[in-house]
């Protein structure tokens, strides 16, 4: 093993987590001689786990938004002993960037994020929004996307015990109407319910996520569904998407997911923009729905007009006709 090591620390959220595949694709070419580490939250470990190019993984207890100051400073002292000869910071966070400079972490990479002056010593100039977020990344290596670093996960689900233990017994297809950031990512679970039943039964259906209190509105599915809303581990999930005909998500973290593991997706934008986050695959697998309004994208978490009309305009039926397209 070579004694030249760089640490990356991973973006919290899943969604971004995956597209930062195509930074650590770069990243590996552009050092192919030294180990790469990797910082990730401890509840996303099971997905870097199947990630290529990484020789470490290093989880950590640490939950969204809360600062664990002396556990960052802990971590940060043990890390000291690998001697890492630079460090790339993928979130913008004070938070982020705590753990490499107390490990003493010589080259500190990243964007200057919330006045990280200091914590950063290498400040990389930001590029435009809608240059999107993997160029966001890539840009701190002096990189720009290509199809070659398309992020894929290294997933082979060999056997259907997942299957078999969630009484899935036929081809099916995944429904994904979660979005953690916010309401204004979600397109209505009433046209979620119309879809499920406008497919009939020619697949089984999937509902996947973490949101419960859409359980109620599932009873009016006519068709054959099973709801495992908020019942899956991320393992399951992956063999869940793996074996999918299809998958319909929001931009979310699971949208992502499924491109990653070369599904045909439906993406569904909001209050979003699939210039910033697309699902990064082949144009042959995947369908981007997106309105494109006057006052879209806003990025917010709720409607700012209380009127969502970037979601609720997008028709069952338009949706229903591009994932049959994409299984067609």
């Amino acid at each position: 093993m070579s004694k030249n090591r760089i640490l990356v620390i991973a973006p919290a959220w899943l969604g971004d987590l995956v597209i930062s595949l195509s930074f650590l694709s770069a990243l590996r070419k552009k050092f192919l001689n030294h180990q790469i580490d990797l910082i990730v939250n401890e509840n996303l470990y099971d997905i870097t786990k199947h990630f290529p190019n990484i020789s470490k993984i290093i989880p950590v207890k640490i939950k969204h938004g809360k600062l664990s100051f002396f556990y960052r400073i802990r971590l940060g002292l043990e890390l000291r002993k690998n001697h890492y000869v630079k460090c790339y910071i993928l979130s913008n966070s004070i938070k982020s960037s705590m753990i490499p400079f107390i490990a003493k972490i010589k080259e500190r990479i990243s964007y200057i994020g919330e006045f990280r002056y200091g914590l950063i010593n290498r400040i990389i100039e930001p590029i435009d929004r809608k240059e999107g977020m993997v160029n966001r990344y890539l840009n701190l290596l002096g990189s720009r996307y290509d199809e070659s670093l398309m992020p894929r996960i290294n997933y082979n689900n060999g056997n259907k015990d997942t299957n078999k233990s969630y009484s899935i017994d036929r081809d099916y297809i995944v429904f994904c109407p979660d979005a953690e950031y916010g309401p204004a990512k979600r397109w209505p679970i009433n046209k979620w319910v119309e879809l499920a039943n406008k497919i009939n039964n020619q697949y089984q259906i999937i509902f996947i996520g973490l949101d419960q209190s859409i359980d109620s509105s599932l009873k009016s599915i006519k068709t054959d569904y099973i709801n495992l809303i908020n019942k899956t581990s991320l393992n399951d999930i992956l063999s869940i998407l793996s074996n999918a005909s299809c998958v319909i998500a929001n931009d979310s973290g699971l949208m992502h997911l499924a491109a990653a593991l070369d599904k045909p997706i439906v993406g569904i934008f909001g209050s979003s923009s699939p210039i910033y986050t697309p699902p990064l695959t082949y144009d042959k697998k995947r369908s981007i729905i997106y309105k494109n309004l006057n006052c879209s994208p806003c990025f917010k978490r709720q409607c700012p007009l209380e009127h969502l009309n970037c979601l609720n305009d997008i028709h069952v039926d338009h949706v229903r006709d591009e994932v049959f397209k994409l299984i067609n």
